[in-house]
């Protein structure tokens, strides 16, 4: 550029001095020879800067991947530096990228619903489980006030205090019409942009429940055996005042400690056996059986029994064929045995039971069905539960684990127990048994 800035002076010197053409012409052309030796000049260095404006254009829109080509002029410096540029800001997002979805699989993977909210109190942030326990399937939850989204005054009082006064608080609430029981954790959140305050609620529902069964196992199972007790004490010490010396009363007392030992016993035995079933400490054994062997042996153990109570025990077996299962062959045996029992306790003289079998495509079906006092749909879902016992159950024997003894056998099977019942018509219970 300088030399032909130089040469184009030299031209309008020369021109001026010999007189050709006129001062002024000589310049115009001068400047022509400049304009055009500048364009030819600056072209690749316009290019070059075009390159660079184009890289700082996609690093100012978040792309990370428009890098200019380098340069030999001075541009070449801001090339690199808005590379480099790129290529460290690219890595940055990456990593920011990944550590949020890090954070987020964190979070989901988590049991405890997760929600942030801003100082205001509306949604930033929920995981999946904060989606189940507030039943937000339907509706999206981010940006909406929390208040709105869990309609619960006292799970909103926690998580404004820690998000407009940080305050940090853990209470247990019960929640919504279920009574869900939450352990609500609320802390607020320093430097974290809009998120103010992040709670977090830890179901105790099962917890609670399993506590509460606890409670009710002890309560019942000290019921069951003050009875007896009382029974045993009440004979022992009319013995001891003398009753010991009247044979006929005496006899009759030691039948009684006799028949209180024997339902202790059997409350003992039936606790140890669901024990066992539960726990895995008594594992099954196993085998192939014929369930109509299993059937008729049942109905030919109780057949004196039930003719004693006056009603009608028989098998129903549809096709001669064998009905073969996989199965432990005596719990069977005993579960079916609890169903047939409990039929005859309940069904009034000259009712009918019928014990049933059939092939399905799941595996075996196994019933028993009475004419008896039938049970409340109300109680229905409770009465497999231990010592629960139906109002129909109430004057009678047993101490209500028959009915857990063969629902947890069945589950040790891999099937399920289920009951049809309508009061005064009568009950069907059903074990399913799939093919191993």
């Amino acid at each position: 550029m300088y030399v032909a800035i130089t040469g184009a002076a030299l031209l309008v010197a020369r021109v001026a001095g010999s007189g050709a053409l006129p001062v002024w012409m000589a310049f115009i052309g001068a400047a022509a020879v400049i304009a055009v030796a500048t364009t030819a000049m600056l072209r690749p260095r316009l290019r070059h800067l075009l390159d660079a404006t184009g890289a700082a254009e996609a690093l100012a829109a978040g792309r990370f991947d428009g890098y200019a080509p380098i340069t030999e002029d001075e541009f070449a410096s801001l090339v690199l530096a808005l590379n480099a540029a790129a290529t460290n800001i690219g890595g940055t997002v990456q990593t920011l990228r990944q550590e949020r979805t890090q954070l987020e699989a964190l979070l989901n993977a988590s049991s405890d619903a997760t929600v942030a909210v801003d100082r205001s109190g509306r949604i930033m942030y929920v995981n999946d489980a904060a989606t189940s326990v507030f039943v937000l399937g339907l509706t999206a939850p981010i940006d909406r006030p929390f208040i709105e989204v869990v309609r619960d005054h006292d799970l909103n009082e926690i998580v404004a205090a820690a998000a407009q006064r940080g305050q940090r608080s853990v209470r247990v609430i019960a929640y919504g019409q279920r009574q869900r029981w939450l352990q609500a954790t609320a802390v607020p959140i320093d430097g974290a942009g809009e998120w103010a305050a992040l709670a977090v609620f830890h179901d105790l529902t099962e917890v609670r429940r399993l506590d509460s069964m606890r409670r009710d196992f002890i309560s019942n199972v000290s019921h069951e055996l003050r009875t007896p007790l009382a029974g045993i004490r009440a004979a022992a010490e009319t013995l001891q005042e003398g009753a010991i010396d009247d044979k006929p009363a005496a006899e009759e007392f030691l039948g009684h400690i006799q028949r209180e030992v024997d339902r202790m016993t059997q409350l003992v035995e039936e606790l140890l056996e669901l024990s066992r079933i539960e726990s895995g400490a008594a594992p099954l054994q196993f085998g192939e059986l014929d369930v109509r062997t299993l059937v008729t042996d049942a109905v030919r153990r109780f057949a004196q029994q039930s003719e004693r109570a006056g009603l009608s025990l028989t098998a129903d077996l549809g096709s001669p064929a064998p009905m073969f299962v996989t199965g432990d062959g005596e719990r069977l045996d005993r579960a079916l045995g609890n169903l047939v029992a409990n039929a005859i306790k309940f069904t009034p003289t000259g009712g009918r039971i019928v014990v049933s079998a059939a092939s399905t495509d799941a595996g075996i079906s196994v019933s028993v069905s009475d004419s008896g006092v039938g049970i409340e749909l109300g109680q229905q879902d409770r009465i497999f539960e231990r010592f629960y016992k139906a109002d129909r159950g109430r004057g009678a024997g047993g101490i209500g684990l028959g009915l857990a003894i063969v629902k947890h056998i069945v589950l040790a099977h891999g099937g399920s127990v289920s009951i049809e019942s309508r009061p005064g018509h009568g009950s069907t219970f059903t074990m399913q048994i799939p093919r191993r």
